[in-house]
């Protein structure tokens, strides 16, 4: 893979040409050669319980027709419609803009100059618009030096900032300085994260460019078809699916296979540190120690899932959408699953030495509190204070974790209490 152009600083863009990096494609080559070599080795993991999931509520933003796309910053929540998209704020619907655009694609990428995020869609047309959080949608192709090139996909590179797009035939990456274009081929898989762009050409292969360094590095799969789902995680790991089977590169950079389908996978999402898959009618997730998936959640199978900072994820299937939470079926609930609420209307008081006085900030506190805080925050509604703002979404993750958090019941019905 070539880059074709690479633009002077974003401010005043202008295409030079640039030398082919055929000692880069060789080093590629070598390091493919390395790999096919080694092989794809699989692990076999040991029997785990199944996943519970839960669906998480969500308000509906009237009658605006089917979902074409979801972009989900933590804070702000876009769903894209054909003629409008609706956008909620802490889980709460702020406003619908209408738009005369066919969504295709959606995302979260830095901002042009590096400063903050911006939520982006990309219409059936191959146009980049962004949605400011007050406002009419904005073309903003020639901000990431993008020119008149049809753009198919967008995604946030994470480590390092910028974002990467995904052309015909190209591959463009923005830094915040410039933007270097690489032609790539048609592009059958495109994703991003972690400071590198994955993307598959079709065939038995996947190729990844890390960003900084401008090395490509191909890995083989077995042979059971392309790789039609790539993703990326924040710490710059491949994962690959083809419908038999899910991949993951382990430490070593070995692509590794962690999952063989029980019907056939069509979702792949990374959610913060999570990573979910859909294998038919299940959902599923995938962490160090192996797999697990629900069992008979009869899920629709044609769906693809989209990643949220939150660790949910949503499910978008013939226009539907619907988000869901991990929960781990037989055990109390892990401080992750709370985390991202506490981070977002918690921590400012209820860290460590915080000016609320109380540290939340552990699972332990949260365990020795959990009737406190159930009767403030679900059942007298007085937390957070006037002027926090609390979605109705993270209330009702609030209740859901305290009551898991709460010891079985006693013979006759009587709890201890949390308090000393």
């Amino acid at each position: 893979m070539t880059p074709v152009r690479r633009a002077a600083p974003l401010a005043a863009f202008a295409p030079a040409c640039l030398a082919a990096l055929a000692r880069l494609a060789a080093l590629a080559c070598l390091a493919a050669l390395a790999l096919a070599l080694a092989g794809c080795a699989s692990s076999a993991a040991s029997p785990r319980p199944p996943l519970a999931v839960r669906p998480v509520a969500w308000p509906a933003p009237g009658e605006l027709g089917p979902v074409r796309a979801v972009a989900d910053d933590g804070d702000r929540v876009v769903l894209f419609h054909d003629g409008a998209a609706a956008v909620f704020v802490n889980g709460a619907l702020a406003r619908v803009e209408r738009a005369p655009h066919r969504w295709a694609s959606a995302a979260v990428v830095p901002a042009p100059d590096g400063y903050g995020t911006w939520i982006v869609g990309v219409d059936a047309e191959g146009r980049l618009f962004r949605l400011p959080s007050r406002g009419a949608f904005e073309p903003v192709a020639d901000l990431y030096g993008l020119e008149r090139a049809a753009v198919r996909a967008a995604a946030g590179l994470g480590l390092g900032g910028g974002a990467a797009f995904a052309l015909d035939g190209e591959i463009a990456v923005a830094d915040g300085e410039r933007v270097t274009r690489y032609a790539a081929g048609p592009l059958a898989a495109f994703a991003a994260g972690g400071g590198r762009v994955a993307f598959a050409l079709g065939g038995e292969e996947v190729l990844a460019l890390d960003v900084a360094p401008r090395a490509l590095r191909s890995y083989p799969l077995e042979a059971d078809g392309p790789a039609p789902l790539l993703a990326v995680t924040g710490a710059g790991a491949l994962l690959a699916a083809t419908p038999a089977a899910l991949y993951a590169e382990d430490g070593a950079g070995v692509l590794r296979l962690r999952l063989r389908a029980s019907a056939a996978l069509h979702g792949l999402a990374v959610s913060g540190e999570r990573v979910w898959f859909a294998d038919g009618g299940e959902l599923g997730v995938l962490d160090a120690a192996g797999t697990r998936a629900t069992r008979g959640a009869r899920l629709p199978e044609a769906g693809r899932l989209i990643g949220s900072p939150s660790g949910d994820v949503w499910l978008l299937a013939a226009g539907a959408l619907r988000r869901f939470a991990a929960d781990d079926a037989g055990a109390g609930p892990a401080w992750d699953d709370i985390a991202p609420v506490f981070d977002r209307a918690c921590a400012r008081c209820h860290r460590p030495r915080g000016e609320g006085g109380v540290d939340l900030s552990t699972r332990a506190a949260w365990a020795s509190l959990r009737e406190a805080i159930a009767r403030r925050v679900v059942e007298e509604r007085t937390m957070p204070p006037p002027g926090h703002a609390l979605s109705e979404a993270d209330r009702a993750r609030i209740r859901d974790f305290v009551e898991r958090l709460a010891p079985p019941a006693r013979p006759g019905g009587a709890r201890p209490s949390a308090r000393p």
